[in-house]
């Protein structure tokens, strides 16, 4: 089985389950567990083979006998492990067996298995793993793209053909999200899953593939190339670039901005320069991310090169929340002294990170802040963020907000938290404030601790 596939499997799963994606620090960081999972990766793509794992070992029954007996295994590596190993080992119609069990397994198992799973079915008999999603209602259609693209990996041309006569079958993937040419499979359509894999393997056949495409699925194929090549080899992304024509181009330079920015900025610039004027300053935005993802620090002492006041707080903001995973309280010194701070997203961003890593020092920088909407932002969502058990004192703090809606939000999510340990003492607060209308306690109240967006208004303060 492609051991690339696996690794991204481990972390989903492990994602999924609460110990992976998110770390101490808020930041997209590798847990102990998922070290190790990357670890028996590793060895098992030296050795071909899993046979030796440490569960095989340590139980002395060799391999696995069924994905029932790997469930009862104690030790989720030791499960993963296995679970790796007896379905490398399995022929398509074994897997299609194995496929119709997955019902019956937990989610986060189930998760795991079936990605695993489709993953090696597709490698060995694509045909028949797609034929069986066609049977799994609208489960199928979060296996495809696995499928797709493990297929892929191996042959992208007769994944690419498959996908040609039967467009309709794909119609629905890539409704979940993502920028074209980014992210995971679930977040792309075919085209563009096909288009990144076949770039790993032969980016020239993979473009004259995806300009062959119509409408979104051939700029999606074509950004996937680019995003894919441009992170090794940006001088072969740009003789790729060359070669398209309109927004399809423009979009190409962004990307290469973009993997430029993250290596060299003084590049970046250089290749920015010699774009047309209207794309210089999109390219610059993504150039700078590039940079802020790999080199927050070094993407702040590059604020003043934007001109343009809108652009740098926009950078600012952008620079402002990478900083804030390693180094909140400097986070926010940026933030306030930038003028950034009448940005949501840049108080809210760093906010989050600092009350969670540091709910005392985020408490303390909240006072340096005058009343207006920057500090509304900075209460709402540090009420949101923060570990902080001392319920009463951020009831209080909800209660300064100026603006009535957020306050109103603020509150109740207060008040949510301090219900899950003192409801009576929540509810006594509740009762007490002069901060809420009658009609506002009492939907508080009767939400008994379940935050709902009590100021009418979603998607703020960090929610």
């Amino acid at each position: 089985m492609n051991q690339k596939l696996l690794y991204p499997a481990l972390t989903l799963f492990l994602g999924a389950t609460g110990g992976f994606l998110v770390g101490k620090s808020g930041k997209p960081a590798e847990s102990d567990a998922a070290k190790t999972a990357a670890e028996m990766l590793s060895r098992s793509s030296r050795s071909g083979s899993l046979t030796d794992s440490k569960s095989s070992r340590s139980s002395g029954t060799g391999r696995p006998r069924s994905a029932d007996d790997i469930n009862q295994m104690p030790g989720q590596l030791q499960r993963m492990q296995s679970l790796l190993e007896f379905y490398a080992g399995l022929t398509p119609e074994q897997l299609e067996e194995e496929a119709k069990k997955l019902e019956g397994i937990p989610m986060p198992e189930r998760m795991m298995a079936s990605y695993v799973l489709f993953a090696k079915w597709a490698e060995t008999d694509p045909m028949s793993a797609m034929a069986f999603s066609d049977k799994m209602g609208f489960t199928g259609m979060f296996v495809r793209p696995t499928i797709m693209q493990s297929w892929a990996s191996v042959d992208p041309v007769a994944a690419s053909k498959y996908y040609s006569d039967n467009p309709g079958q794909f119609a629905m993937m890539g409704m979940f999200g993502g920028r074209g040419g980014g992210g995971g499979p679930m977040g792309n359509g075919a085209a563009s899953i096909i288009a990144g894999e076949w770039a790993r393997q032969n980016p020239d056949d993979a473009m004259a593939w995806a300009k062959s495409l119509n409408g979104s699925e051939k700029g999606n194929a074509l950004g996937s190339i680019i995003s894919q090549v441009a992170q090794n080899d940006p001088t072969k992304a740009m003789a790729l670039a060359g070669t398209l024509e309109g927004d399809d181009k423009a979009r190409a330079n962004r990307q290469i901005a973009e993997a430029l920015g993250s290596k060299s900025w003084d590049e970046a610039q250089q290749f920015i320069a010699g774009l047309p004027t209207d794309q210089q300053d999109e390219a610059r935005r993504r150039a700078f991310e590039g940079l802020a993802n790999k080199n927050p620090a070094e993407a702040a002492k590059q604020l003043a090169s934007f001109s343009d006041e809108e652009q740098r707080n926009r950078a600012t903001a952008t620079v402002a929340e990478r900083l804030s995973r390693e180094n909140p309280a400097e986070a926010f010194d940026l933030v306030i002294s930038s003028g950034a701070a009448a940005q949501d997203d840049a108080m809210r961003n760093v906010m989050m990170n600092y009350a969670r890593q540091d709910s005392a020092g985020a408490l303390s920088a909240i006072q340096k802040i005058p009343q207006g909407e920057a500090r509304d932002t900075a209460i709402g969502t540090y009420v949101f963020a923060s570990n902080s058990t001392n319920y009463s004192e951020n009831f209080a703090l909800a209660e300064t907000i100026t603006d009535e809606g957020s306050r109103a939000r603020a509150i109740g999510v207060s008040a949510a938290k301090w219900m899950t340990t003192d409801p009576e003492g929540a509810k006594a607060a509740i009762q007490q404030s002069t901060s809420l209308s009658d009609e506002m306690k009492t939907r508080i109240i009767e939400g008994g601790g379940a935050m709902r967006d009590w100021g009418g208004r979603g998607g703020r303060d960090g929610r």
